[in-house]
């Protein structure tokens, strides 16, 4: 008899367990934290804000830089922007202050390091460009990227933008 209290009293344990990891957990605050998804619309490059350039023109070594973007997450450590521009050859003579994750929405990049051999990626590609980078920034075709900076670094940069 022995034998089955115990095993009615471990399915009752496993029981209650399993009962206690679906009653939904209330923070104090009551506000829920919840994965935010990227309009796909945003990802496709429809409503991006025209931008004020950030190269000077001497730092724009051929075509247009005319630059489009929207701001899709801004939280309390990571920045997210999807950043479109229209072909052109850009020099970063100053080093990047952060690093800078980017994935290739739309387009081809062409990034060569000062000290390195050219780069190439497509739409699909992912890849960190590092704190301290210096050389080219080739875009071409309908370049569009999606970019993660951390927060306090983006600031730094950029100003706060508006959440």
């Amino acid at each position: 008899m022995m034998y089955c209290e115990s095993r009615i009293s471990g399915k009752i344990v496993v029981l209650c367990a399993s009962l206690l990891m679906c009653v939904p957990i209330v923070a104090d605050d009551a506000k829920s934290i919840r994965a935010v998804k990227l309009d796909p619309e945003v990802l496709a490059g429809l409503g991006l804000d025209a931008q004020e350039p950030y190269m000077d023109p001497e730092d724009v070594l051929d075509g247009n830089h005319r630059p489009r973007g929207k701001i899709p997450y801004y939280g309390e450590q990571l920045v997210v922007e999807i950043y479109e521009d229209d072909p052109a050859t850009m020099r970063f003579d100053e080093p990047f202050i952060y690093d800078e994750f980017v994935m290739i929405l739309s387009g081809k990049l062409i990034l060569t390091g000062t000290d390195s051999s050219p780069q190439e990626f497509t739409a699909g590609d992912s890849f960190v460009i590092p704190k301290g980078f210096t050389g080219t920034y080739q875009m071409l075709g309908n370049y569009r990227e999606l970019i993660v900076i951390e927060r306090n670094a983006y600031e730094e940069e950029y100003g706060v933008a508006e959440e």
